[in-house]
């Protein structure tokens, strides 16, 4: 039987675009997302990037996989996958909401068994570890309950919050996400030696703009904040051309090959 972490990386990142060897971008999702949402997302930048969209067990292709619960467990299997990546191409993380904090676990684990990090951590619409979460504990509520806020947060089609079936489907997915949130709450994380770029919205309740300028003491490197109109899940366009130059940035400046 395959532990997690000996699973093929083709399984982890299943919509790899056609490599370039230029630099590796790897996209870790929100509560409830697999890869194929940032598979569409970062079409734009498939001309300077291999995209590698991160597939946790639970959801899609792995539906019939166990579900992760814990932070630190999931960092631990992913951060286990990406070392099978054993060339000197660079690379960058981006996470959003639930990702976010995913992409920083996954980027402590590489830092504190000393491999190659990142060049540049993108954290968008997420809290830091010590900020208290202003997402719903939707874990811990009845199924109709945990709906009417998913309703509420917006990011669920509509279709899906229309159909019970594909509710029953998709709230035990996104609950055990959130249990994952909550349980790397309060983390003793230590600052990283990595470049960190934060993303956020005007109006998002879950990671106001000046909430999330706490990430600053999560990082000995550079530390730069964007902040675009909208809601939790700002990400459009203007949030591409925005990615797309901080990549262009950081491998034009990179200090030396990276795990990729």
């Amino acid at each position: 039987m395959s532990t997690p972490s000996s699973i093929a990386r083709e399984v982890w990142f299943p919509y790899a675009s056609r490599p370039r060897g230029k630099m590796r971008l790897f996209t870790f999702p929100y509560a409830g997302s697999g890869a194929s949402v940032f598979h569409r997302w970062f079409l734009p930048l498939y001309d300077q990037v291999d995209l590698y969209a991160l597939q946790l067990p639970g959801r899609e292709g792995r539906s019939q996989e166990h579900r992760y619960c814990d932070m630190q467990a999931a960092a631990n299997d992913v951060a286990d996958c990406l070392e099978q990546f054993s060339d000197d191409i660079p690379c960058c993380f981006f996470g959003h909401s639930m990702g976010a904090l995913l992409a920083f676990a996954v980027a402590s684990v590489l830092q504190q068994r000393q491999r190659q990090v990142p060049l540049q951590l993108m954290l968008s619409g997420m809290v830091a570890p010590h900020v208290p979460q202003r997402v719903a504990p939707l874990h811990q509520l009845p199924a109709t309950q945990a709906t009417a806020v998913l309703q509420a947060m917006g990011g669920v089609p509509a279709v899906v919050l229309a159909e019970e079936d594909l509710m029953q489907m998709y709230l035990p997915v996104i609950q055990a996400d959130i249990q994952m949130v909550y349980s790397y709450a309060q983390a003793q994380a230590r600052p990283l030696d990595i470049d960190m770029v934060c993303l956020s919205g005007t109006q998002d309740l879950i990671a106001p703009p000046e909430q999330m300028q706490q990430w600053r003491g999560y990082t000995r490197g550079r530390f730069e904040q964007f902040v675009f109109a909208g809601g939790h899940f700002f990400l459009d366009g203007q949030v591409m051309s925005r990615i797309k130059a901080v990549l262009g940035s950081a491998l034009h400046n990179q200090p030396g090959s990276l795990v990729g």
